[in-house]
C-alpha cells in the first residue's frame, strides 16, 4: 500500500468499527492520519502507539464549522490532505409510523449533515491544490431497501448520490469520490441504535442468515477499493452479487430481503 505512505488522511468515527481499522491499516501503511471521533479515551489509546503519526481529534460531525476547522487544521499543518473518510454513522429501527422529530433530526444530522459538512469542506481544500480522495461510508440500505430502517436507509440513499454526483463534478478538477457499500460488519453499530417501541437491532440483525465480516476485512476493502479509484466499493463478495440482483430484478428482490419484516 505504498500509495498512502506520507499521505494525510481524516477519518471520521474513528475511535470503533470501520473507522478505527481503517486508521490503523493507513497508519502501518505510513500515512499521518487525523482520527476523529468523540470518544475521546478510544482516541488516546489508539494514539499511544502510533509513533506520533495519528492525531486525536474529538469532533462532533454535525458541527459544521468544527468540521471544516478540524480539516482546515490538517491541511495547514502538513501542507496536502490526500483522504477524507466520511465514515461517521449512526441507525435507527423501528415502524416508520414510530418516527418522531428527535429521531428523525438525530439520524438525518450525522448520517447524511456529518457527510456534506466533511465532503464540502474536504472537495473545497481538494480542488484547491488539484489532488485529493473523499470516501463517504454508505450500506447496503444505501442501494436497496430495508424496511424497519426507512430513516437509516434514507440517508444512506442520499450519501449515494451525493457521493456518485459530487464524483463527475470533482473529475476535472483532479478530486476523487468513492462510496463505500458494506454488507454486514461486526462493529456495535446495531447494539448502540436506537429502537423505536419495542424493536431490537441487535436480535433482528442477529437473524441474518448472512456471517458478519471484521472492520478489519471491510477497511482493506475499502483501501483496495480507493488504491483502485472505484466509485462503488462494494464488499464482501455476497454483498456484490446482492446489489446487482436488486438491480436486475428489484420487486423481488426487495422482498426476498425484507422478507423477515
Amino acid at each position: 500500500m505504498k500509495i498512502f505512505q506520507d499521505r494525510v488522511a481524516v477519518i471520521t468515527g474513528a475511535a470503533s468499527g470501520i473507522g478505527r481499522a481503517l486508521s490503523l491499516q493507513l497508519l502501518d501503511a505510513g500515512a499521518v492520519v487525523y482520527a476523529c471521533d468523540l470518544n475521546e479515551p478510544a482516541l488516546q489509546e489508539m494514539a499511544e502507539t502510533s509513533r506520533d503519526r495519528l492525531i486525536p481529534a474529538r469532533l462532533d460531525v454535525t458541527d459544521q464549522a468544527a468540521v471544516e476547522a478540524t480539516l482546515a487544521e490538517a491541511m495547514a499543518t502538513h501542507e496536502r490532505l490526500d483522504y477524507v473518510f466520511n465514515n461517521a454513522g449512526i441507525v435507527v429501527g423501528g415502524a416508520f409510523e414510530n418516527m418522531d422529530e428527535a429521531a428523525w433530526k438525530k439520524i438525518v444530522n450525522i448520517n447524511f449533515w456529518g457527510v456534506v459538512y466533511g465532503s464540502q469542506q474536504a472537495y473545497r481544500l481538494m480542488k484547491q491544490q488539484g489532488f485529493g480522495h473523499i470516501v463517504n461510508t454508505a450500506s447496503t440500505a444505501g442501494v436497496t431497501p430495508v424496511a424497519l430502517s426507512t430513516a437509516y436507509a434514507a440517508t444512506k440513499h442520499a450519501v449515494v448520490g451525493l457521493s456518485t454526483s459530487l464524483r463527475e463534478e470533482g473529475r476535472a478538477h483532479g478530486v476523487q469520490v468513492s462510496v463505500a457499500i458494506p454488507g454486514l460488519v461486526d462493529t456495535n453499530i446495531f447494539g448502540s441504535a436506537t429502537n423505536l417501541k419495542g424493536h431490537d437491532y441487535q436480535a433482528a440483525v442477529d437473524k441474518v442468515p448472512i456471517g458478519k465480516i471484521s472492520p478489519e476485512q471491510a477497511a482493506q476493502a475499502m483501501l483496495r477499493g480507493v488504491r483502485k479509484n472505484k466509485p462503488y466499493i462494494v464488499f464482501p463478495g455476497y454483498n456484490r452479487f446482492l446489489v446487482k440482483a436488486y438491480r436486475m430484478a428489484p420487486d423481488w428482490m426487495g422482498r426476498l430481503i425484507n422478507q423477515a419484516n
